[in-house]
Protein backbone atom coordinates (compact mmCIF):
# COMPACT_ATOMS: atom_id res chain seq x y z
CA UNK A 1 0.00 0.00 0.00
CA UNK A 2 1.02 3.70 -0.95
CA UNK A 3 2.45 4.91 2.88
CA UNK A 4 2.43 8.61 1.36
CA UNK A 5 -1.87 8.36 1.01
CA UNK A 6 -1.67 7.57 4.95
CA UNK A 7 0.80 10.26 5.61
CA UNK A 8 -0.91 13.07 3.22
CA UNK A 9 -1.99 16.34 5.01
CA UNK A 10 -5.77 15.43 4.82
CA UNK A 11 -5.30 12.70 6.07
CA UNK A 12 -3.67 13.84 9.22
CA UNK A 13 -6.28 16.54 9.47
CA UNK A 14 -8.56 13.73 9.56
CA UNK A 15 -7.31 11.78 11.92
CA UNK A 16 -6.00 14.60 14.24
CA UNK A 17 -9.98 15.72 14.28
CA UNK A 18 -11.13 12.62 15.62
CA UNK A 19 -8.64 12.20 18.19
CA UNK A 20 -9.56 15.51 19.34
CA UNK A 21 -13.29 13.83 19.73
CA UNK A 22 -11.65 10.72 21.04
CA UNK A 23 -9.61 12.86 23.50
CA UNK A 24 -12.63 14.94 24.48
CA UNK A 25 -15.19 12.55 24.55
CA UNK A 26 -12.70 10.43 26.95
CA UNK A 27 -12.05 14.10 29.40
CA UNK A 28 -16.46 14.30 29.51
CA UNK A 29 -16.64 10.42 30.40
CA UNK A 30 -14.06 10.43 32.88
CA UNK A 31 -14.84 14.36 34.60
CA UNK A 32 -18.57 15.14 33.63
CA UNK A 33 -21.92 14.38 34.96
CA UNK A 34 -24.28 11.98 33.63
CA UNK A 35 -25.44 14.11 30.35
CA UNK A 36 -21.63 15.14 29.85
CA UNK A 37 -20.99 11.53 30.25
CA UNK A 38 -23.74 10.53 27.46
CA UNK A 39 -22.00 13.95 25.21
CA UNK A 40 -18.63 11.98 25.63
CA UNK A 41 -19.36 8.54 25.35
CA UNK A 42 -21.25 9.91 21.38
CA UNK A 43 -18.00 12.04 21.02
CA UNK A 44 -15.69 8.75 21.39
CA UNK A 45 -17.92 6.32 19.09
CA UNK A 46 -17.82 8.90 16.68
CA UNK A 47 -14.40 9.14 16.86
CA UNK A 48 -13.53 5.36 16.76
CA UNK A 49 -15.92 5.37 14.03
CA UNK A 50 -14.46 7.64 11.93
CA UNK A 51 -11.04 5.96 12.33
CA UNK A 52 -13.18 2.65 11.01
CA UNK A 53 -14.13 4.34 8.16
CA UNK A 54 -10.63 5.92 7.12
CA UNK A 55 -9.28 2.14 7.36
CA UNK A 56 -12.12 1.17 5.11
CA UNK A 57 -11.78 3.52 2.83
CA UNK A 58 -7.87 3.16 2.46
CA UNK A 59 -8.40 -0.27 1.70
CA UNK A 60 -11.12 0.03 -0.76
CA UNK A 61 -8.94 2.67 -2.54
CA UNK A 62 -6.17 0.03 -2.72
CA UNK A 63 -8.42 -2.74 -4.01
CA UNK A 64 -9.49 -0.50 -6.71
CA UNK A 65 -6.23 0.47 -7.70
CA UNK A 66 -5.06 -3.65 -7.75
CA UNK A 67 -8.11 -3.67 -9.93
CA UNK A 68 -7.20 -0.95 -12.18
CA UNK A 69 -3.42 -2.17 -12.33
CA UNK A 70 -5.04 -5.79 -13.60
CA UNK A 71 -7.41 -4.52 -16.62
CA UNK A 72 -4.17 -2.01 -17.31
CA UNK A 73 -2.14 -4.39 -17.79
CA UNK A 74 -5.01 -7.08 -19.56
CA UNK A 75 -5.08 -10.12 -16.72
CA UNK A 76 -7.84 -12.39 -17.40
CA UNK A 77 -6.95 -15.23 -15.21
CA UNK A 78 -4.58 -17.21 -13.47
CA UNK A 79 -4.02 -20.98 -13.03
CA UNK A 80 -1.96 -22.96 -11.25
CA UNK A 81 -0.47 -24.73 -14.16
CA UNK A 82 -0.52 -25.62 -18.10
CA UNK A 83 -1.19 -28.10 -20.69
CA UNK A 84 -3.25 -31.17 -19.15
CA UNK A 85 -4.12 -28.80 -16.41
CA UNK A 86 -5.92 -26.40 -18.21
CA UNK A 87 -6.66 -28.20 -20.84
CA UNK A 88 -10.32 -27.28 -20.95
CA UNK A 89 -9.21 -23.38 -21.15
CA UNK A 90 -7.21 -24.00 -24.84
CA UNK A 91 -10.35 -26.35 -25.70
CA UNK A 92 -12.90 -23.47 -25.93
CA UNK A 93 -10.85 -20.86 -27.20
CA UNK A 94 -9.42 -23.36 -30.33
CA UNK A 95 -12.54 -24.50 -31.26
CA UNK A 96 -13.26 -21.57 -33.50
CA UNK A 97 -9.73 -19.95 -33.39
CA UNK A 98 -8.04 -18.00 -36.42
CA UNK A 99 -4.87 -17.27 -35.11
CA UNK A 100 -2.36 -19.07 -33.01
CA UNK A 101 0.76 -18.50 -31.88
CA UNK A 102 2.73 -20.80 -29.98
CA UNK A 103 5.86 -20.62 -28.15
CA UNK A 104 8.13 -23.40 -25.83
CA UNK A 105 10.62 -25.95 -25.68
CA UNK A 106 9.41 -29.64 -26.86
CA UNK A 107 5.79 -29.28 -27.26
CA UNK A 108 5.73 -32.75 -26.03
CA UNK A 109 2.35 -31.99 -24.37
CA UNK A 110 1.20 -29.86 -27.46
CA UNK A 111 1.57 -32.87 -29.53
CA UNK A 112 -0.01 -35.64 -27.46
CA UNK A 113 -3.25 -33.28 -26.62
CA UNK A 114 -3.84 -31.45 -29.79
CA UNK A 115 -1.70 -33.37 -32.87
CA UNK A 116 -4.80 -34.99 -34.19
CA UNK A 117 -6.17 -31.52 -34.98
CA UNK A 118 -3.61 -29.98 -36.80
CA UNK A 119 -5.75 -30.24 -40.14
CA UNK A 120 -8.74 -29.22 -38.56
CA UNK A 121 -6.42 -25.97 -37.64
CA UNK A 122 -5.02 -25.16 -40.58
CA UNK A 123 -7.98 -24.95 -42.46
CA UNK A 124 -9.11 -22.10 -40.55
CA UNK A 125 -6.16 -20.52 -38.33
CA UNK A 126 -2.78 -19.21 -39.48
CA UNK A 127 -0.67 -21.12 -37.35
CA UNK A 128 2.60 -20.15 -36.17
CA UNK A 129 4.82 -22.23 -33.61
CA UNK A 130 8.76 -21.14 -32.50
CA UNK A 131 10.23 -24.32 -31.33
CA UNK A 132 13.39 -24.54 -29.75
CA UNK A 133 16.05 -25.47 -31.92
CA UNK A 134 17.04 -29.67 -31.40
CA UNK A 135 21.12 -27.98 -32.20
CA UNK A 136 20.28 -25.41 -29.30
CA UNK A 137 22.11 -26.21 -25.76
CA UNK A 138 19.25 -24.67 -24.16
CA UNK A 139 17.76 -28.24 -24.88
CA UNK A 140 20.26 -29.99 -22.61
CA UNK A 141 20.26 -26.89 -20.08
CA UNK A 142 16.82 -27.66 -19.45
CA UNK A 143 16.70 -31.16 -19.37
CA UNK A 144 18.62 -30.15 -16.23
CA UNK A 145 16.18 -27.68 -14.76
CA UNK A 146 13.22 -29.73 -15.04
CA UNK A 147 15.29 -32.58 -14.32
CA UNK A 148 14.51 -34.69 -16.76
CA UNK A 149 16.53 -37.52 -18.41
CA UNK A 150 19.16 -35.77 -21.02
CA UNK A 151 17.71 -35.31 -24.18
CA UNK A 152 14.24 -35.25 -23.40
CA UNK A 153 13.37 -31.79 -25.10
CA UNK A 154 15.66 -32.28 -27.99
CA UNK A 155 13.77 -35.86 -28.92
CA UNK A 156 10.37 -33.90 -28.46
CA UNK A 157 11.57 -30.96 -30.90
CA UNK A 158 12.45 -33.78 -33.44
CA UNK A 159 9.68 -35.78 -33.26
CA UNK A 160 7.60 -32.57 -33.55
CA UNK A 161 9.17 -31.87 -36.68
CA UNK A 162 8.59 -35.09 -38.16
CA UNK A 163 5.25 -35.47 -37.60
CA UNK A 164 4.41 -31.85 -38.72
CA UNK A 165 6.18 -32.55 -41.44
CA UNK A 166 3.11 -33.19 -43.66
CA UNK A 167 0.67 -30.61 -42.05
CA UNK A 168 3.76 -27.73 -42.76
CA UNK A 169 4.26 -28.63 -46.65
CA UNK A 170 0.38 -29.13 -47.42
CA UNK A 171 -0.73 -26.07 -50.16
CA UNK A 172 -4.44 -25.97 -48.95
CA UNK A 173 -5.95 -24.33 -46.17
CA UNK A 174 -4.14 -22.12 -43.98
CA UNK A 175 -0.58 -21.46 -42.74
CA UNK A 176 0.98 -23.78 -40.35
CA UNK A 177 4.15 -22.50 -40.07
CA UNK A 178 7.39 -23.54 -37.86
CA UNK A 179 10.63 -21.64 -36.96
CA UNK A 180 12.97 -22.70 -34.56
CA UNK A 181 13.95 -20.33 -31.96
CA UNK A 182 18.39 -19.72 -31.11
CA UNK A 183 17.47 -17.62 -28.32
CA UNK A 184 17.27 -17.67 -24.90
CA UNK A 185 14.20 -19.10 -24.00
CA UNK A 186 11.73 -16.98 -21.61
CA UNK A 187 8.12 -17.61 -21.56
CA UNK A 188 5.97 -19.53 -22.82
CA UNK A 189 3.65 -18.33 -24.91
CA UNK A 190 -0.09 -19.73 -26.34
CA UNK A 191 -1.62 -17.19 -27.96
CA UNK A 192 -5.37 -18.18 -29.39
CA UNK A 193 -6.94 -14.73 -31.39
CA UNK A 194 -7.12 -11.79 -28.88
CA UNK A 195 -6.46 -13.87 -25.56
CA UNK A 196 -2.94 -15.03 -24.58
CA UNK A 197 -2.09 -17.95 -21.82
CA UNK A 198 1.63 -17.54 -20.81
CA UNK A 199 3.71 -17.96 -17.87
CA UNK A 200 7.30 -18.49 -16.75
CA UNK A 201 9.71 -21.46 -16.15
CA UNK A 202 11.13 -22.52 -13.23
CA UNK A 203 14.26 -24.07 -11.49
CA UNK A 204 13.30 -27.94 -11.10
CA UNK A 205 9.93 -27.87 -11.94
CA UNK A 206 8.48 -29.10 -15.64
CA UNK A 207 6.65 -26.36 -17.25
CA UNK A 208 3.36 -27.92 -17.18
CA UNK A 209 3.86 -27.22 -13.39
CA UNK A 210 4.82 -23.72 -13.63
CA UNK A 211 1.64 -20.71 -13.21
CA UNK A 212 0.16 -19.49 -15.93
CA UNK A 213 -1.80 -16.11 -16.61
CA UNK A 214 -4.26 -15.13 -19.05
CA UNK A 215 -4.14 -11.38 -20.75
CA UNK A 216 -6.29 -10.12 -23.43
CA UNK A 217 -6.08 -7.69 -26.38
CA UNK A 218 -6.06 -4.32 -25.12
CA UNK A 219 -4.06 -5.11 -21.99
CA UNK A 220 -0.26 -3.68 -22.29
CA UNK A 221 0.83 -7.60 -22.12
CA UNK A 222 -0.85 -8.85 -24.75
CA UNK A 223 0.82 -6.24 -27.12
CA UNK A 224 4.48 -6.95 -25.03
CA UNK A 225 3.69 -10.44 -25.80
CA UNK A 226 2.96 -10.50 -29.31
CA UNK A 227 6.08 -8.08 -30.03
CA UNK A 228 8.37 -10.47 -28.52
CA UNK A 229 6.73 -13.30 -30.49
CA UNK A 230 6.92 -11.46 -33.32
CA UNK A 231 10.59 -10.11 -32.79
CA UNK A 232 11.71 -13.64 -32.30
CA UNK A 233 9.68 -14.67 -35.52
CA UNK A 234 11.25 -12.38 -38.00
CA UNK A 235 14.78 -11.65 -36.72
CA UNK A 236 17.19 -13.92 -38.45
CA UNK A 237 19.35 -14.02 -35.59
CA UNK A 238 17.04 -15.39 -33.26
CA UNK A 239 15.00 -17.85 -35.47
CA UNK A 240 15.41 -19.69 -38.17
CA UNK A 241 13.41 -21.97 -40.63
CA UNK A 242 13.69 -26.07 -39.73
CA UNK A 243 15.69 -28.13 -42.44
CA UNK A 244 14.93 -32.00 -42.56
CA UNK A 245 18.01 -32.65 -41.02
CA UNK A 246 16.83 -31.09 -37.87
CA UNK A 247 14.38 -33.78 -37.42
CA UNK A 248 16.92 -36.65 -37.74
CA UNK A 249 17.11 -38.63 -34.27
CA UNK A 250 20.31 -38.93 -33.03
CA UNK A 251 20.70 -42.65 -33.83
CA UNK A 252 20.16 -42.01 -37.52
CA UNK A 253 22.74 -39.69 -37.90
CA UNK A 254 25.70 -40.46 -39.70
Amino acid sequence: MDSRRWISPNSWVYLLLHLALFLTGFALVRNGGTVSQAIGASLIAAAVAGWVIFVYVRLSERRIEVLEALDRFGFVAAFEGRAALIKHEYDRRLAGAKHIDIMAFGLKSLWEDYHGEFANWKQRAHVRILLIDPKSPYTEQRDREEEELPGSIRGSAKRFLRETEGVRNETTGHPFQVRLYTCLPSVNIFRVDDEIFWGPYFIHAPSRNSPTFLVRRGGLLYGRLISHFDTIWSNETLSRDPTPADAIEASDEV
